[in-house]
């Protein structure tokens, strides 16, 4: 297929649900270009959570999306089921984030009160609350606490996913609709045309279309600046370990530490300007560790099994960058961290948006363009 409607460049979990999003839209040929370059699958070394908690503080817009996003994922993650026959483990067991020492507890507090007042001005709940030590202690009992553990932020309002899976269940259902999903197609060059169309040369020949979206990551930059559009993402590498198998303790998955069905633990929180390089450093491997035995001392009985890298992407405000290209207004880029807890909205709301059949209010508070100061 050299003609298209929509092209997407880039088919990890965002660019997988969007092209999904477009056919439910009613986009009749879209095809997804995916480059699998291992520098920039993030998709693949994700954490998992479906969470709005903790994001958003001096955003409210942004409180809002991913409140919204969250509340939405049950029921996403049930279609995608029905759909595809892809079990995506999500557990809607809560979350929780812990906190050391009285002062951080009060500092959680503090920004649950303010996040929560941002959401009731729109009409939306934020249901997170205070957990003090005893009452966190009793939501995981099997899990004995570390004796510097004053608490937590917690809701019953979340959950957490296999990530592998997400993105298979994704690509599926987007090739089940008709969609066509092409790897292995690095793209050169975007080429406006003067008949309003797109020319999008690959590694494998040229494609045109109506429409395009790109969503590739760190490797959107050079696709776009020749276009004259600067856009403002760092990368952001995190680390993640993984546990040998162990009996199924931990229920409800922490922001730093949580165990998957098959009973393996994941430890993570990263955070490092490590430019493009998705290494692993024994560094960034005993900081965490030595954090997370200091939330659960159980953890240190046991032995690791695995540690990889991946490349965040990041915008100067943490939020997504969801945005046209002034000069070609059939250009659209998404650029964003929390990809996988912001996949429901990309399915159901950034594909109209694109297709200009529907505009969630939200969506232009994440223009491009509040960077130009």
């Amino acid at each position: 297929m050299s003609e298209a409607d929509v092209i997407v460049i880039g088919g990890g979990v965002t660019g997988a649900a969007v092209g999904l999003g477009l056919l439910e839209e009613g986009a009749e040929r879209v095809v997804i270009f995916d480059e699998q370059l291992p520098s920039q699958r993030l998709s693949r070394g994700n954490f998992g959570l479906t969470w709005f908690m903790c994001k958003g503080a001096n955003n409210p817009i942004y409180a809002q999306w991913c409140r919204m996003a969250t509340k939405a994922w049950p029921a996403f993650a049930a279609q995608l089921m029905e759909e595809t026959g892809y079990d995506i483990e999500l557990e809607w067991t809560g979350g929780a984030v812990h906190a050391f020492g009285e002062e951080q507890f009060r500092q959680y507090a503090a920004s649950v009160e303010a996040i929560t007042r941002s959401c009731r001005e729109v009409g939306l709940d934020y249901p997170v609350r205070m957990l003090n030590r005893e009452e966190f202690a009793a939501l995981i009992p099997e899990m004995p606490l570390g004796e510097e553990v004053s608490g937590a932020m917690y809701t019953a309002e979340q959950g957490h996913i296999n990530p592998l899976l997400l993105l298979a269940a994704l690509r599926s259902a987007f090739q089940k609709r008709g969609g066509t999903y092409k790897g292995a197609h690095s793209v050169s060059a975007i080429s406006p045309k003067d008949d309003g169309s797109i020319a999008v040369a690959t590694s494998r020949g040229t494609y045109h279309c109506k429409k395009l979206v790109v969503a590739a990551g760190h490797g959107s930059p050079r696709l776009l600046t020749p276009l004259g559009q600067k856009l403002p993402i760092y990368p952001q590498r995190g680390q993640l370990m993984v546990s040998e198998r162990y009996q199924r303790v931990l229920k409800v998955p922490v922001l730093c530490t949580r165990q998957t069905p098959d009973g393996t633990f994941l430890i993570g929180l990263s955070t490092e300007d490590a430019a493009l390089s998705s290494e692993v450093t024994i560094d960034a491997m005993k900081n965490q560790a030595a954090n997370a035995i200091r939330l659960f001392p159980l953890l240190k009985k046991l032995n690791w099994t695995r540690s990889w890298g991946a490349i965040r992407v990041m915008t100067p405000d943490g939020a997504p960058i969801y945005t046209r290209l002034d000069r070609f207004e059939n250009i659209t880029v998404l650029a964003l961290h929390s990809a996988v807890s912001l996949t429901p909205l990309h399915v159901k709301m950034i594909a109209p948006w694109i297709l200009g059949t529907n505009e969630a209010p939200q969506i232009s508070h994440f223009s491009n363009k509040r960077f130009n100061v």
